[in-house]
């Protein structure tokens, strides 16, 4: 199936309990019609160190949210004009609304839609400001191309792979593909030079707890009993381990993200008695 007609499928299945929600959305994505255009749904933004927010439409290529209002929003008027103050400071977007309805869900009497027509209206203005900035970036639009960047050649003819373009694969053979190697049965990782290895490990395995916090990679068997073995084998390691984090998106894709490169800190490893990758580079300069 193709990636961008599957990903679209994903995408509405999660937001199809959300009616209006979803029916706004969509008349977007079909007046707009420029698969050019990635749409992401319910994107998380962090608004304060234990607060986040869900928008309901982002497009990140142009960094403009999207929020479908319906009459329940009534509800919480300041709360949400706070949130979307927020929203906007931390990512520097545009933020445009489409309100549907107004009133309280608790009083069915106070509840008054917005004429399909006036919702539609105020879709298709939505949907020409998409058009014009898009327009407005002219040659500096970035098209929406996971497909290519998710290919074994797109990483070789770059060239490079750095974390902050947050560039992922979607097997582990096309990792080792990438570095010119193999990879070997139920192995986390293959070897790519002296004392070097290309390593893939997966947040939430069954056996071993793999987690990314900052700068660090914890990695230990989720039997207590094995841990210490586990640290005694690797605990005077000098591997680097070129690192693809395996997680799982909102919509259930699975991907390989290129996380940096790493080395054991012997020392916070024997405090914690548990395995501590340091990440040591960010950067990692492909041989090819």
């Amino acid at each position: 199936m193709d990636y961008k007609l599957e990903y679209m499928e994903r995408l509405f299945a999660k937001i199809s309990k959300k009616k209006t929600e979803s029916y706004v959305i969509s008349r977007i994505w079909h007046q707009l019609d420029d698969d050019r255009v990635k749409f992401v749904v319910q994107q998380y933004v962090r608004i304060d160190k234990d607060k986040y927010a869900l928008a309901d439409l982002y497009l990140p290529q142009l960094n403009i949210f999207i929020e479908v209002n319906e009459p329940f929003h009534e509800n919480n008027v300041e709360r949400d004009n706070l949130r979307n103050e927020k929203t906007m400071d931390i990512t520097h977007s545009e933020l445009h609304t489409i309100v549907c309805g107004t009133g309280d869900k608790n009083d069915k009497d106070k509840i008054h839609w917005k004429p399909l027509d006036e919702i539609h209206r105020r879709i298709t203005e939505v949907v020409s400001l998409i058009k014009q900035r898009i327009s407005e970036l002219g040659e500096n639009f970035k098209p929406w191309d996971d497909v290519s960047t998710l290919s074994v050649e797109y990483h070789r003819n770059k060239g490079y792979l750095k974390v902050e373009d947050n560039e992922c694969l979607r097997t582990t053979a096309d990792i080792a593909a990438v570095f010119g190697t193999k990879t070997k049965p139920r192995g986390s990782g293959a070897g790519i030079g002296e004392n070097t290895i290309v390593w893939w490990p997966t947040e939430g395995h069954r056996i071993w707890h793999n987690e990314l916090k900052g700068m660090f990679i914890y990695e230990y068997p989720e039997a207590e009993d094995k841990r210490k073995a586990h640290l005694d084998q690797w605990k005077e390691s000098k591997q680097t381990r070129v690192t693809f984090l395996r997680s799982e998106d909102d919509l259930g894709f699975c991907f390989y993200r290129f996380v940096g490169v790493f080395r054991l800190n012997r020392d916070k490893s024997i405090q914690e008695n548990k395995c501590v990758w340091e990440r040591v580079s960010d950067t990692y300069q492909l041989n090819v």
